[in-house]
């Protein structure tokens, strides 16, 4: 029963709470979208709870309908429109999302409730899932540009880095274990999910290490780790500064590595930044870093001033 109540608190409190704040209040979506939260939640409770539990969830296996051919209809054009364009983009160097992005990066996209807002969301996440691939088999991303500097990142490290296959590989075998008992193919999902994380985790620590700040074409790419990543138009520049700042000092901006920044970014225009498998978009007009080389960054980043 303590299974059910947690599984229960996790499907129909924590989940949309999370959605909630997390994708509709901060990525500025329409507020209907809670739906889709609960409806996943009531479908999956319906084929995972206990038998005298998950007849009350009947009512799902019917309006699932109605509310897939509504999702459908809304977002079939875009998805066919977004993997078409992936697909062409196969043969291109770099990262898939730097790719996605420059796509459908318009004025009309960065407003949140215009249907561009939602390709681009839409293509930029879907386009983690192969950036994932790219990064985590060093073979794929062999002709990569290197780095103008490297961003002091905790994901860099390599003890962070065992951490995080130790710890995935134990929460994989853990989660098996708790729930075979309950629901055999409940547990196989989970696990299985929980294991494929590690594409991502080898991503992010690959990402961190040798890509967190390099230039491509016309833009300086940003990457905090995995999670977040910010496209600077070189001509956006406006000016680069080294010294010493704490997030106390500027809590507005964005702070990409350790405590204190010794380089600070500032732009023209505002520069998108976006965050959670890109769900989340962030306009910022100042960016603070902390990196390895901040003299040779700024350095190289006033030539991009001097030439635009």
């Amino acid at each position: 029963m303590a299974k059910v109540l947690g599984i229960s608190a996790w499907y129909f409190a924590l989940l949309p709470i999370l959605y909630w704040f997390w994708v509709i209040q901060i990525g500025k979506q329409a507020k209907w979208k809670i739906i889709v939260s609960l409806s996943l939640s009531s479908l999956i409770a319906r084929y995972t709870y206990p038998a005298n539990l998950a007849e009350y969830f009947e009512f799902i296996t019917w309006l699932r309908y109605p509310i897939i051919a509504v999702l459908l209809v809304i977002e079939l054009y875009l998805l066919v429109t977004i993997i078409k364009a992936l697909w062409q983009a196969r043969s291109l160097t770099g990262d898939p999302r730097i790719h996605m992005l420059s796509k459908y990066d318009t004025d009309e996209a960065r407003n949140s409730t215009s249907k561009a807002s939602t390709q681009m969301d839409l293509a930029v996440t879907l386009a983690h899932e192969p950036a994932s691939w790219y990064y985590a088999i060093p073979r794929f991303s062999r002709r990569h540009t290197a780095a103008l500097a490297n961003i002091k990142l905790r994901s860099a490290s390599r003890w962070y880095f065992a951490l995080t296959v130790i710890g995935t590989s134990l929460a994989t075998v853990v989660s098996y274990l708790w729930l075979y008992e309950w629901s055999e193919l409940v547990a196989a999902f989970v696990a299985t999910f929980i294991f494929y994380l590690l594409v991502m985790f080898v991503a992010n620590y690959r990402v961190s290490r040798y890509y967190s700040l390099y230039e491509f074409d016309d833009k300086v790419i940003v990457n905090n780790s995995w999670w977040g990543f910010c496209v600077i138009s070189k001509a956006d520049i406006q000016s680069v500064e080294t010294g010493n700042w704490h997030k106390a000092d500027d809590k507005e901006q964005v702070y990409i590595g350790a405590q204190p920044a010794n380089v600070k970014l500032s732009f023209s225009t505002p520069q998108l930044y976006l965050s959670g498998m890109a769900m989340i978009k962030d306009e910022v007009s100042t960016l603070y870093l902390n990196v390895d080389t901040p003299e040779e960054l700024a350095i190289a980043l006033r030539q991009f001033e001097q030439t635009r």
